[in-house]
């Protein structure tokens, strides 16, 4: 009875620790970086482009790092307090073939501010993800730049983070 008790008990011990070590193999690095820059795509600088919920495609560029293709933000409504903006946006960074990377639904604000560029940021949280980067899915996001509203287009640079 007691090799049965042993062996059950080590039977236990060793499920546990493979489990732990699968779990521990599918979980991303701690975060996800990478540096975007951005031109204003919105008309009168691009065509008019409205995702399925209602969201104007307003900024497209590039971000390069952890993560390297085209970012997208696809701004819905917004809303002002002073001189900030409010807004809620859908992110997608796609390949070079244009297939969906990371889907993130965010929350932000551009903030104005007089004789200088305006400045935003977004917190959100991944809701859709392909390939290596499905196990980010759930994770939390935050981005922030600036944009150069005397450029032709105007555009920005900033960062992206997936913690």
């Amino acid at each position: 009875m007691k090799k049965l008790i042993l062996l059950l008990s080590a039977l236990a011990l060793i499920l546990a620790l493979v489990s732990a070590g699968m779990a521990e193999a599918e979980k991303p690095e701690p975060k996800l970086e990478g540096i975007t820059e951005y031109d204003l795509v919105a008309p009168p600088f691009g065509p008019l482009l409205i995702d399925g919920e209602g969201r104007v495609l307003v900024w497209e560029g590039t971000i390069s790092g952890d993560i390297d293709g085209v970012i997208q933000w696809w701004i819905g409504p917004t809303t002002g307090t002073g001189s900030v903006v409010h807004y809620d946006d859908r992110c997608v960074i796609l390949d070079e073939d244009g297939n969906m990377l990371l889907e993130v639904l965010e929350s932000g604000s551009t903030t104005y501010r007089d004789g200088m560029d305006p400045i935003w940021r977004t917190n959100g949280a991944v809701v859709d993800a392909s390939g290596d980067y499905t196990a980010w899915i759930g994770r939390q996001t935050h981005a922030d730049g600036d944009a150069d509203m005397q450029a032709s287009p105007p555009c920005g640079t900033g960062t992206f983070r997936v913690n």
